[in-house]
């Protein structure tokens, strides 16, 4: 792709609002999803996911669609946009970005805080040895690449593709590997 003129330069807290996620105590029977880390990397988070049971007060903590979770705590550097149907809370592992520029996509905006440059950024200012921290103020004061929409929709969709490729690749090698012990078993035979 070539440079893009049209490119301008923004720090996250001038187009969006940070806050962290919550501390709350999950119960088996709670109707609320709870997301953590390794919610998010299962491959069926609504199957694993841990619950709370629903209060009121919680509401003004609900996930919305397009929110982007960031993770703040610990070494995954996670980054993924909400996408639930459930009602959901972050636990406080994550950050919530919510944008509020309608010029900016919650997918782009992911997929460049997960950009290796980026995290580099972001790992320099970490605090903490045990479960490094990333401050709420490094994520609010880092500036972003913002292109214009299409250019940002084509490298989401670029993005996707990508990710299809990993996957299709990782599943080609899984065959190739049960294929090939077969047939090293049939000769053993």
């Amino acid at each position: 792709m070539k440079s893009n003129p049209h490119t301008k330069r923004l720090k996250v807290q001038e187009f969006a609002k940070i806050q962290s996620g919550v501390f709350l105590t999950t119960t088996p029977q709670g109707e609320i999803a709870y997301l953590q880390i390794k919610d998010l990397l299962a491959e069926t988070p609504e199957k694993t996911v841990s619950r709370i049971p629903y209060s009121p007060k919680l509401e003004k903590y609900f996930l919305q669609n397009g929110d982007v979770l960031f993770a703040g705590k610990g070494t995954s550097n996670l980054c993924r946009v909400v996408d639930f149907e459930a009602p959901a809370i972050a636990s406080t592992t994550f950050y919530i970005i919510r944008i509020y520029d309608g010029d900016i996509l919650p997918d782009y905006l992911c997929w460049y805080l997960s950009q290796p440059k980026t995290l580099a950024t972001i790992k320099a200012g970490q605090v903490g040895t045990g479960t490094p921290l990333i401050r709420k103020q490094l994520l609010e004061n880092l500036e972003i690449a913002i292109p214009d929409m299409k250019t940002q929709q084509q490298i989401v969709e670029l993005a996707k593709l990508q990710q299809k490729e990993v996957e299709l690749l990782k599943a080609i090698t899984e065959k190739r590997n049960l294929i090939t012990n077969q047939l090293i078993m049939n000769k053993l035979k």
